[in-house]
């Protein structure tokens, strides 16, 4: 598992949700997916905007099936924000930094 603005490795998706201290985007992808590919850029963008409010993660689903079949990962990229350890809200497909950034702090702020 690599984190995008922290380069850290963890055993386990779950360890890493139950010791961030603030909300956890997950980036579902593939080597093989172009709009995969795509993101990277707008996803290190995101996480220097964010940085303060949330934890960018990104997971091959080729490496990490088995956390792709818990999450019931069928389109790629696939994105969850996870919030107190729990799937707090998701979607799909390739996104505009701006389009990605509204969607979190618009997710954080009216769910609390």
């Amino acid at each position: 598992l690599q984190c995008a603005a922290k380069k850290q490795t963890f055993s386990s998706l779950d360890e890493l949700l139950e010791n961030s201290d603030k909300p956890v985007l997950v980036d579902f992808y593939a080597t093989w997916c172009g709009p995969c590919q795509f993101m990277v850029p707008i996803l290190d963008e995101v996480s220097v905007t964010l940085k303060d409010k949330i934890q960018v993660v990104k997971i091959d689903t080729e490496k990490y099936p088995s956390i792709a079949d818990k999450y019931r990962i069928e389109a790629l990229p696939t994105f969850i924000i996870f919030k107190d350890g729990k799937p707090h809200e998701r979607f799909e497909g390739a996104l505009a930094a701006d389009q990605i950034i509204q969607r979190i702090e618009n997710s954080l702020q009216v769910k609390q």
